[in-house]
């Protein structure tokens, strides 16, 4: 009889389970929306949880489903979740620009209680906060405020060159982490006034935070896709994107640091300056918030400038500096055109209205960020503002209007490398960025290494600068070749939510003096 009763409830549950999967799994058959064929319980995650590819290059691989090329959106499922995948530029526009006031929010969130700094930052911030947030820090990022910031700038790249000059005429390196030390040691002095040292101090407790936020491990790799995936669980999973040793070090950090700005009333025109700002306005306003609490939202908004700020820079140097290296050719344009425009300034260093002229440079760098944009992937969810009782249609696609809380992802990677817009895509032309070839290629939503619209990268303009710097002062005295231990084909680490190789960029580094030799010569 009890064995009777067992089988019965196996019975039942399994039947539950069945219809359940069913009815879960049929969501995009019976709207008619073009799907890719999901695996029960898990969706179309098995690529990403098996550790075969990344999950945000596992949206590109369905984006380029063979039977999805003519599909304007592929239907998906995160586990149980559905969500669509889009692949017509025309509905990017409208969901990342014409349409933003129904995407204003990323569908990935962090715990608001046990990730303080990770839930409070302009990245992840939500609705009339996020706005808010956004309006206030803006000035930090103006043209004019940068160009103020670039003697700093060029400080840490004359340091780059030293730390290049010490390690010989001839070596072999992984260059990912002396770039990200040198991004490291940059934001730090623009933003916050700190002199990290991590070109002379790899080890340092700077360059050992910032470093740790990016090495991917197994938890981490988890703790980022569950944010980004499956958000709903943040809380419950008690995942971090900030770890607590990573948040107490820049609580320490940045609250020094104000403190000292407030005494010293001495301003930089950096982003401590507008969070000290900030603070004064919310204690002459009243503000209700606990004061620690506010002191954490301000200490968030310097610890994603810091991890974003240095990570996506460095990462372009590294994957610029392995593609010259593996084209010779083009390695020796980028290189004339940065000596002689070095040799006319007498100065060892480039003006920033001069950095900014370098064509081919220009070139090169946007070639890069199209191949490697360093997040590869968008997400936004789809929510009605209070009053608007319509929402986004996929028509004149399809019969579909997405309801509430609806993820959909852009998959950057794909969209870059997809033939129909860039031929041979694979290859690495920086003749595709010319002045003349820009003019016929101008689509905001097949080009977008920053995002487009409201909800762009704020810290585009300094990104892309800082790289540029880097990039002409590894390169006047030193070329970059291959060696055994280069990745002969693109290794991307299936642990990691941003593009970068699983076992680095390794390079041999040779000193040639190419920008002394020139600067003597005339």
């Amino acid at each position: 009889m009890i064995a009777s009763n067992i089988l019965l409830a196996i019975t039942i549950l399994l039947t539950a389970v069945y219809l359940w999967c069913r009815r879960t799994y049929s969501y995009w058959q019976r709207h008619g929306i073009p799907f890719a064929k999901p695996t029960m319980l898990i969706g179309n995650t098995k690529e990403a949880f098996s550790l075969k590819t990344s999950i945000g290059l596992h949206l590109s691989q369905l984006y380029n489903l063979p039977e999805m090329q003519d599909e304007p959106v592929v239907g998906i499922y995160m586990f149980h979740q559905p969500a669509l995948v889009i692949r017509e530029p025309e509905l990017i526009k409208s969901i990342l620009i014409k349409d933003f006031n129904l995407f204003t929010n990323r569908y990935g969130k962090c715990d608001p209680h046990g990730d303080v700094l990770g839930n409070s930052n302009l990245f992840f911030a939500r609705n009339n906060y996020w706005k808010e947030l956004r309006t206030k820090i803006s000035p930090v990022f103006t043209s004019g405020k940068v160009k103020q910031m670039y003697p700093l700038m060029l400080e840490v790249a004359t340091g780059l060159e030293e730390h290049l000059y010490l390690k010989g005429n001839n070596f072999t390196t992984e260059v990912k982490e002396i770039c990200a030390s040198f991004t490291t040691d940059l934001i730090s002095t623009i933003a916050f006034g700190i002199n990290a040292n991590s070109l002379t101090n790899p080890n340092g407790e700077f360059r050992s935070q910032c470093r740790n936020m990016f090495l991917f491990t197994l938890p981490r790799a988890f703790d980022f896709s569950v944010a980004f995936f499956l958000p709903k669980l943040v809380s419950l999973l008690r995942v971090k994107i900030f770890s607590p040793e990573f948040s107490k070090f820049l609580r320490s950090t940045i609250n020094h640091v104000m403190r000292e700005r407030e005494r010293t009333q001495i301003p930089r025109n950096d982003l401590i300056d507008i969070l000290v700002a900030l603070k004064k306005d919310a204690s002459l306003e009243g503000n209700k918030i606990n004061p620690k609490d506010y002191q954490d939202c301000l200490v968030a908004q310097a610890a994603v400038f810091l991890t974003a700020g240095f990570e996506t820079s460095s990462s372009t140097m590294a994957f610029t500096l392995f593609e010259m290296a593996k084209k010779p050719e083009l390695q020796e344009r980028l290189r004339s055109e940065i000596v002689n425009a070095l040799a006319l300034e007498k100065s060892g260093h480039l003006s920033y209205e001069n950095i900014h002229s370098l064509n081919y440079l220009n070139m090169v760098v946007e070639e890069t960020l199209r191949l490697y944009p360093v997040l590869p992937f968008l997400d936004r969810q789809h929510q009605r503002p209070a009053g608007i009782h319509k929402g986004f249609s996929l028509k004149p696609y399809y019969e579909y209007t997405l309801p509430d809380e609806m993820p959909v992802y852009i998959p950057i990677f794909a969209i870059q490398r997809d033939p129909k817009y860039w031929p041979n895509p694979n290859e690495f032309d920086p003749e595709r960025f010319s002045p003349e070839n820009k003019k016929l290629n101008n689509n905001s939503t097949t080009y977008m290494p920053f995002g487009t619209g409201p909800h762009n990268c704020i810290g585009s303009r300094i990104g892309l600068l800082q790289t540029k710097l880097g990039l002409v002062h590894f390169l006047k005295n030193y070329r970059v070749q291959t060696c055994s231990k280069t990745p002969i084909q693109e290794d991307f680490d299936p642990k990691a939510l941003v593009l970068q190789f699983e076992n680095g960029v390794t390079l041999n580094v040779v000193r040639d003096n190419l920008y002394e030799k020139n600067s003597k010569s005339k």
